[in-house]
């Protein structure tokens, strides 16, 4: 059995042949002769390593793969045992992406220890054929709407799905409620440091609503459920360039949660699109996003319910914002992400008049 690797000292060509071997990758006689690593992107929960591969005369196997390893910040690293993060990046290859319709890069190793942390998973490197969106630099609304109708492939089968209710690791609310009950310790903090980038009426709405955070869990969590990506937003999403990728592919699953499936539409529509854009298309988008369902077999949920939906998740990446940013490890980038996360959302909350469901 393939160990886990702690380090990109660890990412051996004999590591790579024994994971690769196992993942069914490569047959039992091939062998990886080179490995070439060297950390890339902007995880904060985790570190992102490139390894370019070169293998034996007669193998082919894959040019380049991603390895993700937990971080070596010991908040961020803390963060993402408390979060169930690392675990539930490695589940939801493991068991989810069977189930679902959704682009998202192949497994080709994955192992994890829940209660230490320590895990490594192995996937496809998607950047020859894709390039990833940035989201302090924002989308086009082609791409927006790329983005939410893919989000209908991910939630349509799992609706309310009871075989993933038996799963504890994406349907237990107990850390989800645990992320939440810690939001009112963070306030202080966050505008102590964000307070210079934020407007007037955000900072207020903060100073308002994260004390409240506790109760949002059971205010909203009532169903129906499906499995949410719970952090959709650009720098996760990966579109096609070239053939045969997809139009888009969702990475880094580490807080895949069954959630109320508007999560991931205000998310991304919140943080990822200018507020004017987003005022004049939410509407149209959204109800293409319910067509879709529907086409896909849900029932008894209706565009007015979706709408609604939308309204009450859209506290959920604001609130969400004033924690993961004081605790993951800090950088000018994160920073302006941070800043136009909460933003974004803020101005959400405000047009749909959302805070009052915390009330």
């Amino acid at each position: 059995m393939t160990r886990l690797a702690d380090s990109v000292e660890d990412l051996t060509p004999e590591w790579f042949t024994e994971a690769l071997r196992e993942g069914g990758t490569i047959g039992g006689d091939a062998t990886v002769t080179s490995a070439k690593s060297s950390l890339v992107g902007t995880g904060q929960l985790g570190k992102v390593v490139l390894t370019e591969l070169g293998y034996d005369t007669g193998t082919a196997g894959p040019a380049s793969l991603i390895a993700k390893l937990p971080s070596s910040d010991a908040g961020s690293r803390q963060l993402g045992v408390m979060m169930g993060a690392y675990e539930a990046e490695v589940r939801f290859y493991q068991e989810i992406v069977p189930l679902v319709a959704v682009a998202a890069p192949r497994m080709h190793f994955g192992d994890i220890e829940p209660d230490t942390g320590r895990f490594t998973l192995l996937i496809d490197n998607l950047t020859p054929l894709s390039t990833v969106g940035d989201m302090v630099a924002g989308c086009s609304m082609e791409h927006a709407e790329l983005a939410l109708l893919a989000l209908v492939g991910l939630q349509a089968p799992s609706w309310d799905c009871p075989a993933l209710l038996d799963k504890k690791w994406i349907s237990d609310i107990a850390r989800t409620q645990l992320l939440f009950d810690t939001v009112p310790t963070a306030v202080e903090v966050f505008l102590e440091r964000f307070t210079p980038r934020l407007e007037p009426e955000h900072v207020a709405l903060v100073r308002e609503l994260g004390p409240k955070a506790p109760a949002y869990p059971s205010a909203v969590w009532k169903g129906p459920l499906a499995v949410a990506h719970g952090d959709y937003r650009l720098d996760n999403v990966m579109f096609g360039n070239a053939w045969p990728a997809p139009p888009v592919s969702i990475i880094d699953w580490q807080v895949a949660r069954l959630a109320p499936p508007l999560v991931d539409a205000a998310t991304f529509l919140g943080s990822c699109v200018s507020p004017d854009d987003r005022r004049a298309h939410e509407t149209d988008l959204i109800a293409r996003y319910h067509d879709g369902l529907v086409r896909l077999g849900v029932t008894g949920f209706t565009l007015d319910d979706c709408l609604e939906s939308y309204r009450r998740c859209s506290l959920y990446s604001f609130l969400l914002t004033i924690l993961a940013s004081m605790t993951l490890e800090q950088t000018e980038r994160g920073d302006a992400m941070w800043a136009r996360m909460l933003s974004g959302t803020a101005d959400l909350i405000l047009s749909t008049r959302a805070s009052d469901i915390l009330d």
